[in-house]
């Protein structure tokens, strides 16, 4: 582990436990069960899932940017996003437990995902980033017509459903924990094994393919891989958006790099992003919590917009 890296991993597990000690409610005030049980019922699963979710949307942000060739592109690009929050929202609407919210948002989105691939593939078999990118915001702007007729015709449901369009870590536990944390190290030790296929895609198609990568197979199976665990931490948390956008292109602004030192790098500094900002949003205003993805939001788009000034001032 190189030094940058170790000095993330230090801060990040520093910040976990800063995390754990403020929150709406003052410990000092509590006897120590009730501490207790905040800090280990409430807190950590709540710390954990932010580092986790941060984490998956950084990684697979890194993936998505390379694979589209595009450093607007995300998980959520190819319309993922509206489906996970349209198959929740239909759980909400109708007589389903809500537990199976997370399942139909996972369900939903990957079928998006699916399509959408499909799809770019009767149009175009070499599946070209633009087809994608192109398939894939015309089939969430649909998906995000049907979701908002959806609220027009349950309007008394609209508080429910606007959880999964805001993003909140509230409610996390280890079971949840647990899922997410194995899915995105799988999905991890894959893309490490694709690293070299990852560069060689920067260079073109024509040329990665001359170099033996196999283009039409690589690139819908990364997509895939990259696009599931960023789907089930919506399923648990709702739209947590950007953090998939913003978190690679400061590493690269920074330092150009290679695939698999920038998805270690995108991870780390992802998680330390979401942990800090969801800490913010539960604390600046306490006793009232600012969801997750409004507080990434806020903090994201003015950092993005400077990030792109200073890039387009350079080239200059």
């Amino acid at each position: 582990m190189n030094k940058s890296n170790l000095i993330l991993v230090t801060l990040l597990i520093f910040s976990v436990l800063i995390s754990l000690t403020f929150g709406s409610v003052l410990l000092t005030d509590l006897t120590y069960m009730q501490v207790f049980s905040i800090i280990i019922d409430i807190r950590l699963p709540r710390a954990l899932m932010a580092v986790l979710t941060g984490a998956a949307l950084a990684m697979s942000g890194a993936v998505f940017q390379i694979i589209l060739k595009n450093p607007m592109a995300d998980s959520f690009t190819l319309g993922m996003a509206n489906g996970a929050v349209l198959g929740s929202s239909l759980v909400v609407v109708s007589v389903l437990p809500i537990f199976l919210a997370p399942i139909a948002s996972i369900v939903f989105g990957l079928a998006t995902m699916l399509l959408v691939v499909a799809i770019a593939r009767k149009i175009d078999v070499t599946y070209r980033p633009e087809t994608l990118i192109i398939t894939g915001i015309l089939l969430g702007a649909l998906l995000s017509g049907l979701l908002y007729l959806l609220i027009l015709l349950f309007p008394n449901e609209t508080a429910n459903i606007s959880r999964y369009m805001f993003g909140s870590l509230g409610g996390a536990n280890f079971n949840q924990v647990g899922i997410l944390l194995f899915v995105t190290g799988v999905s991890f030790i894959i893309h490490l094994k694709f690293s070299r296929s990852l560069d060689l895609l920067k260079l073109g198609d024509i040329r990665a393919h001359a170099l033996g990568v196999k283009v039409s197979l690589v690139r819908p199976l990364l997509l895939m891989v990259a696009s599931i665990p960023p789907l089930i931490a919506i399923g648990y948390t709702g739209i947590i958006a950007l953090v998939g956008i913003i978190i690679p292109q400061l590493i690269l602004y920074v330092k150009p790099m290679t695939f698999a030192p920038l998805v270690k790098r995108s991870i780390l500094l992802g998680a330390l992003y979401v942990l800090f900002i969801d800490t913010l949003g539960r604390t600046i205003i306490a006793p009232i919590q600012i969801p997750t993805g409004v507080m990434v939001m806020l903090s994201a788009v003015p950092f993005f917009i400077f990030l792109l000034y200073k890039r387009n001032f350079k080239r200059s």
